[in-house]
């Protein structure tokens, strides 16, 4: 792990407290207009009955989905943010880093039909932790990945692939530490989730905000490929 891969899974153990908040007293506006509902409706989309939730945080998208009766698990690297949604429960939830889920990913289970990554693939080499995520879908089963628009973050920087600074502005008080995560373009995301030949791509949505009328996120939808 690099300093940037360090900083980032510590950003969340510091950070555990103020994003708690964050998002449940619905701080952050993008959530609020279109980027949870989303997720939702695409999840929906598929009719679940097991659905894992990849870097749950706080536990606000294990909580929804298991009011729905579906059989959720929620994963986060940060212990701090696993026991935030231990304490309000919902569903099952694990403390697993992405080095730990590639080296087993079947200590989560297996034979999920969805498998969510909400804002969750910050790091630089995602293709072996999807690899090990096909590794538990069902026969029918999709990943879906959901991240920052990469034409909104470029409106204030290069359009090229490279580390960033997360600051938290805007989302609440509280925020200990900034966050470097990784930025891809359009390109980067399309070729990645495909790069190995383990998933292929169903199809990827871009939620808009309504008023603006500009991307909010990118939400891919990928599945095995089985040819």
């Amino acid at each position: 792990m690099n300093d940037r891969e360090r900083l980032l899974e510590q950003s969340w153990m510091i950070n555990a407290e103020a994003w708690t908040k964050s998002v449940r007293e619905n701080q952050i506006e993008s959530r609020k207009i279109a980027t949870d509902q989303a997720i939702l409706d695409e999840i929906n989309r598929f009719d679940p009955k097991r659905v894992l939730d990849v870097g749950c945080g706080e536990g606000w998208l294990v909580r929804t989905l298991g009011m729905q009766g579906m059989e959720v698990v929620g994963m986060d690297g940060s212990l701090e943010l696993i026991n935030k949604a231990q304490s309000a429960g919902g569903g099952h939830f694990v403390h697993l880093n992405y080095s730990d889920l590639t080296k087993a990913p079947s200590r989560l289970g297996s034979q999920f039909d969805v498998i969510v990554c909400n804002f969750s693939l910050l790091s630089e080499d995602i293709s072996t932790i999807l690899q090990s995520l096909a590794l538990l879908l069902s026969a029918d089963g999709v990943i879906l990945i959901q991240t920052l628009h990469p034409f909104s973050v470029a409106q204030h920087d290069r359009y090229e692939d490279g580390w960033r600074e997360e600051s938290f502005t805007g989302m609440g008080e509280g925020y200990k530490s900034s966050m470097p995560w990784y930025y891809r373009t359009m390109g980067s995301w399309l070729n990645e989730v495909q790069a190995d030949g383990h998933l292929k791509l169903l199809h990827c949505q871009e939620p808009i905000n309504p008023t603006t009328g500009k991307p909010l996120s990118l939400l891919i939808t990928v599945t095995k490929n089985t040819n």
